[in-house]
């Protein structure tokens, strides 16, 4: 189950950083960019996105196709943090480290949930270019949705590494 999570979560990752290297390379924005925006700038780059051609569409549309291969993205990523995350738990035989672990599993699933209500909301938006009304903010989402997922990856890598270091 790992290797195909990792396989599949690797394929992702290329095509969704092919898609952001679009954006970046024609706009200098890219989709994490409209993420941690303000309104103002979050309407000036979709107004950008979608003014700007990529042959016969616009960086907007290769915007919307990122965001709707995030949900994808989203669960191949939870299902990684929590098998991951049980795995280890499984090893882990220092109490206050398993019990992180075990906070991983909540965690995995928090941040998936932000990272929909995430997606929803710059679909939203996608579709009210330049109407700064219509402009859903995802800067509160992303941010603590960043950080758990940081978090969770940190409270991971210390358990492996630390595992290498003490034998039991």
């Amino acid at each position: 189950m790992k290797k195909v999570l990792f396989i599949v979560f690797i394929t992702i990752c290329a095509v969704m950083s092919f898609q952001g290297n679009i954006l970046q390379q024609f706009s200098s924005k890219g989709i994490i960019n409209l993420e941690l925006a303000d309104k103002g700038t979050g309407v000036e780059i979709i107004s950008i996105w979608s003014d700007t051609l990529y042959g016969d569409q616009t960086l907007l549309n290769v915007a919307q196709k990122n965001t709707h291969l995030d949900f994808l993205f989203i669960l191949v990523y939870v299902l990684l943090i929590i098998t991951l995350s049980n795995s280890q738990m499984q090893r882990e035989k220092t109490s206050w480290l398993n019990e992180l672990l075990r906070l991983n599993l909540f965690l995995a699933f928090l941040i998936g949930l932000l990272d929909v209500v995430e997606n929803i909301r710059l679909l939203h938006s996608f579709h009210h270019p330049g109407d700064l009304a219509e402009f859903w903010r995802t800067d509160f989402i992303a941010w603590p949705k960043f950080l758990m997922a940081g978090w969770a990856i940190l409270i991971y890598l210390s358990s492996v590494i630390k595992s290498f270091f003490v034998k039991a």
